[in-house]
């Protein structure tokens, strides 16, 4: 069973002028651009900053448009060229990433995506 505290939860939310800045337990942060969906997009920085973290962290509510996104939702998009995703890494971590994924025959972002989703299940 997993609980809340093994979990990747959002600490934060930071609203620049093309993306938002989702800051995570873990002290990562994911780059999400308003395109990520069509609310978001369509919306204003001031819509966008009425949010309330749901869930104890698991996802955002944006009142004003109603639109929820959630860590599994935005982790599970990255590496979709369509949603241009950013997640912060050293570089050391992409090296030995990139080796291990050459050795097993898959793209880092197949790699980055399964690790990622292991590790918050």
């Amino acid at each position: 069973m997993t609980t809340l505290q093994n979990r990747t939860l959002i600490q934060s939310v930071g609203f620049g002028s093309d993306k938002m800045y989702i800051e995570l337990n873990s002290g990562r942060v994911l780059s999400v651009p308003y395109s990520y969906t069509k609310k978001l997009s369509t919306a204003s920085v001031d819509e966008l900053k009425d949010y309330r973290l749901i869930a104890n962290g698991l996802g955002i509510h944006f009142e004003q448009i109603d639109e929820d996104i959630s860590v599994e939702g935005v982790i599970k998009d990255f590496g979709n060229e369509t949603k241009r995703i950013n997640i912060s890494v050293s570089a050391n971590f992409l090296d030995i990433a990139d080796h291990y994924a050459k050795t097993h025959h898959i793209s880092r972002s197949a790699l980055l995506q399964k690790a990622t989703l292991a590790y918050i299940d």
